[in-house]
């Protein structure tokens, strides 16, 4: 089955290539073509997770569907280098997999009467990033992760820069120059971890300079950095994966890029592109840096309720639909930090889903969002009111969204969201014992607070944009009459909701395939965090050696 996961990598990228080369001659068809890939795309996805089997907590860091082979291979009198080409899933990478499938689906549906010009040119690097949001979370190689991760950021550049809205370039730039910078550094730490690997190996007599993921994890918990160096290498993976998040206040860019980027840009970069910073820190930060991890915990919880409660405070005070909706990702994917640094199974489990929920969610607001202007050419909230009456299937769709959005139960957000205040209040009061847990209980009832924010926010723009009297802009003799949306876009949104009510009613599924690998990855780091705390190493041992039992612990 591994030739199943590499042909839905690279279709998107043969289907790109076509496109591409029919530039001159097959503009017309390039919309019908793009469709199609992204549909056999997201069919194949859908298939390799179901093909995944729920892992035993023995092989649950093992990757199925797996394949590689040498890349890069050299040896000499200090030793073998080995890059080589190797993906797989495991459960922290395989929603998010299905996930990019997903949202691109939506994308290429929602551009269809947005893009009138170089259609070609834009379907081919919507396609183009799809195999590298694609290859991002099957990469079992440091090498190819960041092969991946550069090839995310190529094709967004030109999407924004060239079918954004008036001020495009400077966010284009900004995005490029502030991405760019923080990949770079974040580089340096991973090659440092490689170094400290082959001069610390588990074999001393066969010295590899691996570039391998799981084999980085086994050695790095058999030979730990010290506290120091972990420290420093740390801030390194936290220059790009925070900016990638955005965590504040490194997130600057993301608002002027959202409100900038074509609607299709917007979905993948608030569904998918966002989540590969939370990625990465649940990928290499965690199990690779532990008592990093763990010393800087409170710093880390710090930041994360800072951008939970600045983006929920900024977002109330927007008056761009498009650019509240941006705040509102500032702040939920600080709720994913808050999940994911309380380092422990629920918070963990909890962030994992949370992100699965908001890409859907929020992926399908940027959507409406864009449907909303292709109408009425404006994404103020003052010049429009009472849409149910006119749109009443897009705003049941949009009612959906935003309880999605805040945490209702029965839907996606739910979940994910009880899952990270249980880790947190548990890391609080049952598992205190890292830095200040008096200060770490103050997170937790904020984190409740910046859900009730939330909650303000998502509902004030509901009822003003869609109930009370009618209010339209004015339409020229020349404008189509508003129309509610046919086929075309429910077709591009009823995908997500049906994720949105299978994730809230039935989140356990998830949940099993996920669990067991996220509490072997974070393992060494809920051992870091116990060390401090008298009495609890030797239960953090119990639940890091048993997953099954946490699994039924948490549910």
């Amino acid at each position: 089955m591994a030739w199943l996961l590499l042909l839905t990598i690279f279709l998107p990228l043969l289907g790109a290539i076509l496109i591409w080369s029919l530039a001159e001659v097959g503009q017309p068809f390039v919309r019908q073509l793009a469709l199609a890939i992204s549909v056999a795309t997201f069919g194949l996805a859908l298939y390799v997770v179901h093909q995944y089997q729920i892992p035993t907590p023995e092989d649950a860091l093992k990757s199925q569907l797996s394949t590689s082979w040498d890349w890069l291979a050299a040896s000499g009198d200090v030793g073998s280098v080995n890059v080589q080409f190797s993906v797989g899933l495991d459960g922290l990478s395989l929603w998010l997999f299905g996930l990019s499938g997903l949202l691109m689906l939506t994308a290429v549906l929602v551009s269809w009467e947005a893009i009138q010009e170089q259609r070609s040119a834009f379907y081919a690097l919507l396609l183009l990033l799809e195999t590298g949001m694609l290859g991002v979370f099957a990469a079992r190689d440091i090498i190819l992760f960041y092969v991946f991760f550069e090839a995310t950021l190529i094709p967004l550049f030109f999407l924004i820069g060239i079918w954004g809205h008036s001020n495009r370039r400077y966010a284009a730039i900004k995005f490029f120059l502030f991405t760019l910078a923080g990949s770079v550094l974040t580089f340096l730490g991973l090659l440092s971890l490689v170094l400290w690997n082959y001069y610390h190996p588990i074999n001393p007599t066969n010295p590899i300079l691996t570039f391998s993921i799981p084999d980085l994890v086994t050695g790095l918990s058999a030979h730990p950095m010290p506290v120091h160096w972990q420290v420093l290498v740390f801030v390194a993976l936290f220059a790009g994966f925070a900016i990638k998040v955005p965590l504040f206040p490194l997130h600057t860019w993301l608002p002027l890029a959202h409100v900038e980027a074509p609607t299709a840009g917007s979905i993948l970069l608030a569904g998918v592109l966002l989540k590969i910073g939370t990625y990465g820190f649940l990928r290499f930060s965690v199990p690779m840096l532990p008592e990093a991890s763990a010393v800087l915990m409170p710093w880390m919880l710090g930041l994360s309720i800072a951008g939970v409660l600045y983006g929920a405070l900024v977002a109330l005070a927007q008056s761009d639909i498009k650019r509240l909706i941006a705040y509102s990702s500032v702040s939920h994917l600080g709720f994913c930090m808050m999940g994911l640094f309380a380092l422990n199974g629920p918070g963990l489990d909890g962030s994992v889903l949370q992100m699965i929920g908001h890409g859907l969610s929020t992926g399908g607001l940027f959507a409406v969002v864009g449907m909303i202007y292709e109408r009425y050419h404006t994404r103020e909230i003052s010049h429009l009111g009472g849409l149910a009456a006119k749109l009443p299937r897009l705003t049941v769709m949009m009612v959906i969204l935003t309880f999605a959005s805040v945490g209702l139960p029965g839907l996606s957000g739910f979940a994910g969201e009880f899952l990270i205040l249980l880790g947190l209040f548990q890391r609080g009061w049952a598992e205190s014992g890292v830095g200040d847990s008096n200060l770490i209980r103050v997170y937790s009832v904020l984190g409740v607070v910046g859900i009730i924010l939330g909650a303000w926010y998502m509902l004030y723009l509901v009822r003003k944009v869609f109930f009370g009297p009618l209010k339209e802009p004015k339409h020229g003799p020349n404008d189509p009459p508003i129309r509610d949306i046919g086929l075309r876009e429910t077709a591009a949104l009823m995908p997500l909701m049906v994720f949105i009510f299978w994730i809230g009613l039935q989140p356990n599924y998830f949940l099993a395939r996920l669990h067991p690998t996220v509490t072997q990855l974070s393992a060494n780091a809920r051992l870091a965090a116990a060390k401090s705390a008298p009495g609890e190493t030797e239960t953090a041992v119990k639940q890091s050696k048993n997953s099954t039992g946490d699994l039924a612990r948490v549910h």
